[in-house]
């Protein structure tokens, strides 16, 4: 179905493709992957990690489908399930692994004329893997940049060994999202019914801290970088991070900008589970051109409108305009915004 242009872009959904699950099922144990049938369907299990839950809506496609018509969704850009990115194993298998993900997607996007784009997968392992099959992924199976996990186990985005990856990101002119894992840092927080509601925004807040703080948007001014969830409690406690910064105790490197808030500007936000309160408070930081809709589907997937917490804050038509697809056509698919 031909959607408006004036349609809203969700630009935070989750899949993992009904015929990946079946390739993995085939021949994935060869890289560490297996397929585990339980009563409410197959699970995708990796080598290193703990055990998965099922797939559940992740694979259907019906669903989804019904859920953006009953929404009003023009397009919704696709990423993985960050649990099933293969971040615990070796390289060599991540690499693999993330490209029949990229080709996959691919193929569901084809399926579905006009309804889809896609994320990248990337082998976080090793920085120049990851930069390659971001370049394959963008150049020869058309899609928009990548999703990466903030915390994925054993791996360190602020290390120096990613520099090719953000390299490649800013050459490319795709942006690069940043979302918290089931098993990062904040999975393992007490007590455990506050690891989904606030645990895992502690992975976003303190990886995105890092890379302000180690001079990441410095060494690539034009790096475009999107925080899901509102960017965790960064926004929020930035004081305390620019005093660390001014006091010594939290300063890693001299930044070019006077204090690490200053980059706040810079960084992208969705509105997906933040308050009215909070979407003001975002607009106020970065302006309403910095602020994407969201829905986080299947995970979060509302019944409630998309735009609720924005119509809610109070925004004038031509802010409301820019969240809702305006900036996602400039952002994720070069087009002139609303």
């Amino acid at each position: 179905m031909t959607q408006p242009n004036n349609a809203p872009i969700d630009t935070h959904a989750h899949i993992v493709p009904e015929s990946l699950v079946e390739e993995a099922r085939a021949a994935g144990r060869t890289l560490g992957v297996t397929v585990e049938d339980t009563d409410s369907g197959p699970a995708l299990q990796f080598q290193g990690l703990v055990p998965l839950r099922p797939l559940g809506g992740l694979a259907r496609m019906e669903p989804r489908l019904e859920w953006m018509e009953r929404q009003g969704v023009g397009i919704q850009i696709l990423a993985s399930w960050l649990d099933i990115q293969g971040y615990t194993l070796p390289a060599v298998h991540a690499a693999t692994w993330a490209r029949l993900f990229n080709e996959h997607l691919a193929q569901v996007i084809n399926d579905n004329p006009g309804r889809f784009r896609g994320l990248a997968t990337v082998p976080l392992q090793d920085g120049a893997l990851a930069a390659r099959e971001l370049e394959y992924a963008v150049n020869k199976l058309g899609m928009l940049g990548t999703m990466l996990a903030a915390d994925p186990v054993d791996q360190d985005l602020a290390k120096e060994s990613f520099e090719p990856l953000w390299a490649a990101a800013e050459q490319l002119d795709v942006p690069v999202v940043l979302h918290p894992p089931s098993h990062g840092f904040g999975g393992s927080i007490e007590p455990s019914y506050l690891t989904f509601s606030l645990g895992r925004t502690l992975d976003t807040t303190i990886t995105a801290a890092k890379l302000i703080l180690e001079g990441l948007f410095d060494r690539h001014p034009n790096l475009k970088m999107v925080l899901v969830h509102g960017g965790g409690f960064l926004p929020y406690q930035a004081a305390r991070i620019d005093n660390g910064y001014r006091s010594g105790n939290g300063k890693p490197t001299q930044l070019k900008r006077d204090k690490p808030s200053d980059y706040l500007p810079l960084l992208y936000y969705d509105n997906v589970a933040v308050s009215t309160e909070a979407v003001r408070m975002m607009r106020d930081i970065a302006g309403a051109e910095h602020i994407l809709l969201g829905s986080d589907y299947v995970f979060a997937g509302t019944s409630d409108p998309l735009t609720a917490n924005i119509v809610g804050a109070g925004f004038d038509d031509r802010e409301v305009s820019l969240i809702c697809c305006g900036n996602a056509q400039r952002l994720f698919l070069k087009e002139s915004g609303s």
